[in-house]
């Protein structure tokens, strides 16, 4: 299943965001526009206050498109925001400048030459990782290379397989999205420190970032990600890869 993603905007308030995040969105997309930029500042400061409140880790994403002014962007990067998406493609260009752990999402499907992007937003996708809530036709589909690390992602797939586990966690990011492009039937936590890498993350098939202050098996029971008697590959130290029952 897709996950979903919610339009915002710095007209709602706390128990709107709330409502939303307690449904479980995986992200949040607004637009930053006439220069009104403290309650754009407010809006993402309080999805991420509500996203700690509840343990869940939301994607913010500024979609850019129609910028006019240079600061429309620095401001939601500054602030924090987890991706950019923009139809022109001088405006990702000009947001990786900026911060190069964004996320660049592109809107369409007929990429410009000379720009690497992440993730492409568009409609009618076949298998797409997310969707945007209210709308028939915008999707958004991430872009995966072959992992450096693929016989460990080959390798945790079958541990997982042939061990019955209901879940594999790791910490690192890169094989997370991994996992995520190859679609298995098994739930893929990601549990990390970082709360920015966590936030990025809940766009990602299949993903369930966790705040990873406890141990990954902790964080999924805690988050009923898990049951119990059920197991998990915890891989989130690749060199020492172990099964536990829930």
């Amino acid at each position: 299943m897709p996950k979903y993603i919610a339009v915002v905007n710095p007209s709602m308030d706390e128990d709107d965001i709330a409502r939303l995040i307690r449904k479980g969105i995986a992200g949040a997309l607004f637009e930053i526009s006439h220069q009104n930029y403290p309650m754009a500042i407010k809006l993402i400061q309080l999805i991420k206050q509500l996203s700690t409140k509840y343990n869940h880790p939301v994607s913010i994403i500024q979609d850019v498109s129609n910028m006019e002014d240079k600061l429309d962007l620095e401001v939601g990067l500054k602030s924090g925001v987890h991706w950019v998406a923009s139809d022109k493609g001088e405006h990702l260009k000009m947001a990786k400048g900026l911060n190069k752990l964004a996320g660049l999402i592109f809107k369409g499907r007929n990429l410009p030459k000379g720009i690497r992007v992440d993730s492409v937003l568009a409609g009618n996708f076949l298998d797409p990782d997310a969707e945007i809530i209210g709308s028939e036709q915008r999707q958004i589909k991430h872009l995966v290379d072959e992992h450096p690390q693929q016989s460990l992602l080959d390798s945790l797939l079958k541990i997982a397989h042939d061990a019955g586990t209901h879940a594999i966690a790791v910490s690192d990011a890169s094989l997370a999205r991994g996992l995520s492009f190859r679609r298995p039937s098994r739930k893929i936590i990601f549990s990390t420190e970082d709360p920015k890498a966590a936030a990025k993350a809940g766009i990602y098939w299949g993903v369930h970032p966790v705040f990873g202050n406890v141990s990954a098996l902790s964080s999924a029971r805690n988050k009923n990600l898990i049951q119990k008697g059920q197991r998990l590959v915890d891989a989130t130290e690749p060199k020492h890869v172990t099964i536990h029952l829930a």
